[in-house]
This record gives structure tokens, C-alpha cells and sequence, in this order.
């Protein structure tokens, strides 16, 4: 699906201008904290001309922020606003009715994840949302990790992978009730604690850069000992993919500080390691070499997704993470959760 305005080609620096966007679900702790899509849009060159949230005083606030109109209602945010690019942030016992609601207008979508509680809710999604053009936030697709191993790859450098590992963690749960969304800390409302939320992303990355659509679970542990809450604050998992890469994975709200992250991914073969931090690569190669990669300042996972899917819906091209790839995504965290010892 092709956008009818001017070219991104002619806006490098502002790929969104021309486009006009609306946001669904505005009260989503992104619009304005972690990815910021209301900074993203503004700074892509979108036309902000319209929101809409459940919560009519959310959407009244955050419309004031926007300085745009508001609305509860989706129809009306798509009839009456017109937009021609909706960044969909539903809450995700809401999400499958919602999202399906915005693909009857076939609107292209920028959507967040996980778009439901479950995978059974998300893949009834998957064919409508193909039908249209429906791009999913997984940005750590976006991290320079995977290009290098491309490379290495094609060099001949790589060899065999043998174990990859992931490891998020952020802070007290309760952050989330000073961003205004409490439902996270409800798993009927959010689906999870951080194995939804954060495995998701090392999920779809176990998929999309091993193709491991059988993977087995060995084993994972929840606990709750830190907030004692209804969500898990930590949770570990080993799984062991079809040719027989194991992956160890790490998330949890379980740091002592609310401003930072840990975060690293790991990939071990026997040509190269590599380590992706945050703010920076490390890869060390087979014969001894040490190549440290630093991030610029400013750059951002999520300010790359964000502009690599409006270039992509300009120039008509596939997104870069689908619905399919969500639903897929979340088929592994129920695994993980349904074999969760507590």
C-alpha cells in the first residue's frame, strides 16, 4: 500500500511530512515516556490532527499536549479527523477489538505490541492486517547487532551459532502508575508482568534471527518476592531451539533505580561473539580482534523503527515486523508462561 503525498525521498530529514496522523489510544505510556511517539511524530514532520482514548479526560489532556482535537470514539477519529497514518497503543485486553475495528478502515497502522492478552487473540488479526499495511514496534529489530551479523555472515566470519542470550530489566513496577496506565500492573488488563512486556521483544528476535519457529521450552521461573504484587517482577527462561541453539533469557522490573535499564543481547558462535549494549556493539572474532561499536548521542530503537516504517509505507514496501510476527511472537511468551514454575 502506497501513501498518495510527496515522496519521502524529498523530505530525508522529516520522512512524515505531507502525512497526517492520529492517535488511538493516547493514554499509552509511549506518547509521551520510553519510545515518545508524539515527539517521533513531531520530529518526522506528521501533521498531528487528531487523538482518541478510552478515557475521556486522558484524551482531553493529552489532546492539549498535542494541540489537536480529541475524541473516545475510533470511528470518529478516522471519519471526522482524517488521518492517512494512525499510531495504534491500545490496552491490551482492548487491543484485538480496537485494532480490528481501525484495519475495517484500512488505515495504515504503526501498532504496539503485545495487540492482545493472548496469541489466541492476536491471530485472528493477522489476516485483515495483512489485507492492509500494519507495522508492529519490535524495535530492537532495528539494533546494529543484526546488521554486523549479517556481515560476518556473508564474510564467511560468523560460523556456527551456538547460544544467544537476552537480559531487560527496569525498574519498580510502579513507575507505571506515575505514567498514568495502572492496568500494568494487572495481568487480566495487561496480559503480564515483564515476560509479556519485555520477552515479547526477545521473542520475536529468537524468530526473526534464528527462524526458530519450534522452540522448546526447558524451563522458566517467575517471582514476585521484590513487589509482591499480581505480575511477576523477574523472570528467567531456557529454550532450546529446533537446531539446537539454546537461549537464556532475563527481564523483570527489578532494578533498585527507575531511570535506568539493563539491558544486553548476546550471540556466541564459534567465529564471533557479539554483545549488544544499549550504547554500543562489541564483537570479538575468532582471531583475537575486539571492535567496540558506539551509539551516537541521540540515537534511539525506537526513533529508528519509527522512520524506517514511514520510508517503507512511502515507498510501498513490506513492514519491517507484521501482525503475523506478533502473534508468533506472543505464541512463545504463553509458552514460557504456561510453563512457568512460580
Amino acid at each position: 500500500m502506497t501513501v498518495n503525498v510527496t515522496g519521502s525521498a524529498a523530505f530525508p530529514d522529516a520522512p512524515g511530512r505531507g502525512l497526517r496522523v492520529a492517535f488511538a489510544g493516547a493514554g499509552h505510556w509511549h506518547f509521551l515516556v520510553d519510545a515518545q511517539y508524539l515527539e517521533l511524530a513531531r520530529e518526522a514532520g506528521l501533521q498531528v490532527v487528531g487523538l482518541s482514548d478510552d478515557d475521556e479526560q486522558v484524551a482531553r489532556q493529552r489532546a492539549e499536549l498535542a494541540g489537536c482535537p480529541w475524541t473516545t470514539d475510533l470511528s470518529t477519529l478516522v471519519e471526522r479527523f482524517k488521518p492517512n497514518f494512525v499510531i495504534a497503543t491500545p490496552r491490551p485486553d482492548r487491543a484485538a477489538e480496537q485494532v480490528r475495528a481501525l484495519l475495517g478502515y484500512r488505515v495504515p497502522l504503526f501498532a504496539e505490541k503485545p495487540l492482545g492478552l493472548r496469541a489466541d487473540e492476536v491471530w485472528p488479526l493477522v489476516e485483515p492486517a495483512e489485507r492492509g499495511w500494519v507495522t508492529v514496534a519490535f524495535p530492537n529489530r532495528c539494533l546494529p547487532i543484526w546488521g554486523r551479523l549479517e556481515q560476518l555472515r556473508a564474510d564467511g566470519r560468523l560460523g556456527t551459532i551456538g547460544h544467544v542470550g537476552g537480559r531487560l530489566l527496569k525498574g519498580s513496577p510502579a513507575r507505571y502508575v506515575d505514567f498514568g496506565v495502572p492496568w500494568m500492573l494487572d495481568p487480566k488488563l495487561g496480559g503480564g508482568g515483564p515476560l509479556r512486556n519485555f520477552g515479547i521483544h526477545l521473542a520475536d528476535l529468537l524468530r526473526w534471527q534464528l527462524g526458530a519457529d519450534k522452540t522448546e521450552v526447558v524451563g522458566v521461573s517467575l517471582s514476585r518476592r521484590m513487589h509482591e504484587g499480581p505480575i511477576e517482577d523477574f523472570a528467567t527462561a531456557v529454550l532450546r531451539t529446533e537446531t539446537g541453539v539454546v537461549v537464556n533469557l532475563e527481564v523483570g522490573y527489578s532494578l533498585a533505580s527507575i531511570t535506568d535499564g539493563d539491558f544486553e543481547l548476546r550471540v556466541a558462535a564459534n567465529g564471533a561473539y557479539l554483545v549488544q549494549h544499549r550504547d554500543r556493539l562489541e564483537i570479538r572474532t575468532a582471531d583475537g580482534s575486539l571492535e567496540t561499536v558506539q551509539h551516537p548521542p541521540a540515537w534511539s530503537a525506537y526513533r529508528a523503527l519509527f522512520r524506517d516504517a514511514l520510508h517503507r509505507l512511502r515507498r510501498g514496501d513490506p513492514p519491517l515486523a507484521g501482525v503475523r510476527d506478533c502473534a508468533l511472537a506472543n505464541d512463545l511468551v504463553d509458552a514460557m508462561y504456561d510453563a512457568a514454575v512460580v
